[in-house]
């Protein structure tokens, strides 16, 4: 891919803006300083219309054509570039884009940025490339005067050195809270005006202790006087991490006093994770997209890292194991998955590398195994001369194991490029306990050939990406003395023998007696695994078969004697583990309810404690409540809808969405698909969701992919380019039949030349195929041993 860095290095950018976020619009002044490498210089200037171009106050021959701004016989002893020019502002949630919210009935409207990845050139004419760092000062002129205008650092004031895809501005009318940490570090975070300004507390600890963390542990401060924080109605991803200026999706970022253990959990580690990248992103930047890993594999564990600093009582690892690691490990057994590095040849590509369960979920254990070879303490040494040598730099991942290598007893460049320059991880066997062993890359979909990836060391807690492969005896003996193992032994051995049972390795109906092993489980972290088995064993199952029938109660067995032991209507003297395992227990006995009135005890119960006042409800349990009020009086659905347009806590407003998906009555149903199609009620950043829980309702999937097929261009206007792969990823998930698969393959392989698709395509149909060929093979024993025993 072409570099522009090659014909012009910039130094320092002075914007003088004026935005009207009315008419969207956008125009003004970029003067451009820097160093001239060509007579030919090159800007990228998407969807921009350039003016005029002055070189050192003469005007310049130029064209703009196809997103590039071409000045042609530059000197070399230039020393400013002057660009005139105007734009539009958006609604796609990338570049510079409008974002509306009703207050006080009146709608408000909000101008953000969103740069990341290659975005910036939307905005403003610049080298948009990561290695191309400047200084920026921003001068911006709002169309509403009682605006706030929040940047960087602060109008007109000079930025440190950083890549354009972190410069960002936010106007709007906002209130906020603003506190100071320990090491003097100022924080605001805001919220738009129809928000409880009390729900930005909780973001303004995690904000403060998290940066107090990292200056301890990283070794550089902090080298902002303040951080910025601000929830937006409307936003792509989760959270950007905008140098100063880190914008984030409400439900992101808002936790009221009363907000649900989950929803503090959430809140607490996109913050940490934006703040981490404050020193591992906008400190120190990666050369090129290829190396997006170099980012989001360290945010993605340092989160865990500060937020168990902060709230130890959290438990928070439990969450990385059962989520991050198991994600992973589910992802990237299959083949044509993308290695977390990655090269990249065109812009298209840079929204494929994007994959949460690689880049972010599979980075960060790799990140976690070198950590735990190393020691915390030897890590952060290198962490350290890391940050010290390079700040205000550019690195590759060599930079990193270089820094981190004298701190090490193992090769911790050779163990990396094992694992990152190649997809897949190993499955290991051994006669002896893991003392020799053999490897073999892990495959759902293919031959399992041997393979060298180098291991530190080998143990059977959740620090390694790999799985271990016992022998019927080992297993055995490891059964024998479960209580006796650690929390992490006892979630590998379960994620292991899931994963194993999905090849020829071990059979599926064995999965059936080992869960009821642990009926008395207590642990919600176990318990987390266990919900993951069951769901992959619902594959076997018919909808509304016999089968399916039996396997119900067998999952109202299996979490029966644990509701039994918790009152399912809540205490306040619950601590978190009794939450989470009521929740848990509670989600398994919902999907095992049949129509039988006995099965819906439970759901009977939690449906009494409804009250319209949603504020009276245990935050705890509104969301099993409000799915349990739902599903019993479907009629209900025109309140919940009428309730979800007119509520702006972002967590209840998606506990109502995700209510609405479960529902069994197809009328009703059509009803919720129809809010696919109303932006003005589902905000186009929850349009995939609601899409794919719905897609994910037995009773209404064959019409929800049709739907899909025949309003793919209206999704592609909503999706933008990150997002778009969420649905050949995502439906493929779901598809159990040969029908379905057919239905995928023709509406979809049409679309594998699309460099933002090809990839999630190919992996998705190779998804597919091993999951049809384990139904194929499994199915009549798991059947025969559920029906029959045996």
């Amino acid at each position: 891919m072409e570099r522009f860095l090659d014909y012009f290095v910039p130094e320092k950018y002075l914007l003088d803006l004026k935005i009207d976020k009315f008419e969207k619009t956008i125009s003004g002044k970029v003067t451009i300083y820097g160093e001239v490498k060509s007579e030919t210089v090159k800007f990228h200037a998407v969807n921009l219309s350039v003016t005029d171009v002055l070189i050192d106050g003469k005007k310049a021959t130029f064209e703009c054509e196809n997103g590039v701004l071409t000045l042609f016989k530059v000197p070399r002893s230039v020393s400013c570039i002057e660009v005139g020019y105007n734009g539009s502002l958006n609604e796609n949630m990338q570049g510079a884009y409008i974002s509306t919210y009703e207050y006080d009935g009146r709608t408000e409207t909000i101008v953000a940025t969103q740069f990341e990845s290659h975005y910036a050139r939307e905005a403003f004419p610049c080298i948009d490339e990561p290695a191309a760092k400047a200084v920026f000062e921003l001068n911006i002129e709002s169309s509403d005067k009682d605006d706030l205008i929040l940047t960087n650092v602060g109008l007109g004031e000079p930025t440190p050195r950083m890549s354009t895809y972190l410069l960002a501005w936010v106007i709007g009318k906002f209130h906020g809270k603003t506190v100071k940490n320990a090491h003097g570090v100022e924080i605001t975070t805001y919220a738009a005006l129809n928000q409880d300004v009390n729900s930005v507390d909780f973001a303004n600890e995690i904000a403060a202790k998290s940066l107090e963390f990292y200056d301890d542990n990283f070794g550089v401060p902090y080298p902002l006087k303040k951080l910025d924080q601000v929830a937006l109605p409307d936003f792509e991803a989760g959270a950007m991490e905008n140098w100063g200026l880190v914008t984030y999706r409400e439900s992101m970022l808002l936790a009221g006093a009363s907000a649900a253990l989950d929803t503090k959990k959430s809140v607490a580690l996109t913050v940490a994770h934006e703040l981490s990248h404050q020193w591992f992103g906008d400190l120190v930047t990666m050369e090129w997209w290829d190396d997006l890993w170099l980012n989001e594999s360290f945010a993605s564990v340092m989160e865990y890292y500060a937020v168990d600093a902060i709230h130890p009582e959290y438990k928070i690892f439990e969450n990385f194991f059962g989520g991050d690691c198991l994600s992973a490990l589910r992802r990237d057994c299959l083949s044509g998955v993308q290695a977390v590095h990655q090269e990249v040849h065109s812009p298209e590509e840079i929204a494929t590398l994007f994959d949460p369960s690689i880049v972010y979920s599979k980075g960060a254990r790799l990140m976690l195994m070198v950590i735990r070879a190393m020691g915390w303490d030897d890590f952060c040494r290198g962490i350290k001369e890391y940050f010290n040598e390079h700040q205000y730099g550019n690195t590759v991942g060599d930079d990193l194991w270089k820094a981190l290598l004298p701190h090490a007893k193992f090769d911790v460049a050779e163990m990396m490029h094992s694992f990152i320059d190649r997809p897949g991880y190993p499955v290991i066997t051994s006669d002896d306990d893991f003392v020799n062993i053999k490897q073999h890359r892990f495959l759902l979909d293919g031959k399992m050939a041997e393979s060298d990836w180098l291991l530190p060391e080998i143990s059977e807690d959740m620090s390694g990406h790999y799985i271990l492969n016992l022998n019927v005896a080992e297993f055995e003996e490891r059964l024998a003395r479960f209580d006796k193992l650690g929390l992490e032994e006892k979630m590998r051995l379960l994620i292991d023998r899931d994963l194993l049972s999905k090849t020829e390795l071990v059979e599926s109906e064995s999965l059936l007696p080992l869960l009821l092993k642990f009926k008395e489980e207590e642990s919600p972290a176990v318990w987390t695994i266990i919900a993951t088995v069951v769901s992959g064993l619902k594959i076997f199952f018919e909808t509304g078969s016999e089968a399916e029938k039996c396997f119900k109660k067998y999952v109202k067995d299996l979490v029966k004697p644990g509701l039994e032991k918790i009152d399912i209507t809540g205490r306040n003297t619950d601590d978190a583990d009794k939450v989470r395992l009521r929740s848990i227990l509670l989600a398994l006995d919902f999907y095992a309810s049949t129509d039988d009135d006995a099965d819906k005890t439970n759901m009977r119960k939690l449906a009494k404690l409804y009250s319209d006042d949603y504020s009276k409800l245990d935050a705890e349990q509104r969301a099993d409540i409000l799915d349990a009020k739902l599903y019993l009086e479907p009629d209900m659905l025109s309140k919940y809808i009428d309730a979800y347009q007119k509520e702006a806590d972002p967590e209840v407003k998606f506990e109502l969405l995700f209510a609405m998906t479960l529902i069994h009555d197809t009328e009703k149903l059509h009803e919720v698909m129809k809010l696919l199609e109303r932006t003005d009620i589902v905000k186009p950043q929850d349009q995939f969701h609601l899409f794919i829980y719905l897609y994910r309702n037995p009773v209404i999937k064959e019409e929800m992919f049709e739907w899909l097929t025949t309003h793919w261009e209206y999704v592609k206007s909503l999706a933008g380019d990150k997002s778009l792969d969420n649905y050949p990823r995502y439906t493929a998930n779901s598809i159990r039949t040969e029908k379905e698969k057919l239905a995928y393959a023709q509406f979809f392989e049409p679309m594998s030349d699309d460099l933002a698709l090809s990839r999630a395509i190919e992996v998705g149909k190779n998804e597919i195929d091993a999951r049809l060929k384990l139904i194929e093979s499994d199915k009549a024993a798991v059947e025969r041993r559920l029906l029959h025993g045996d």
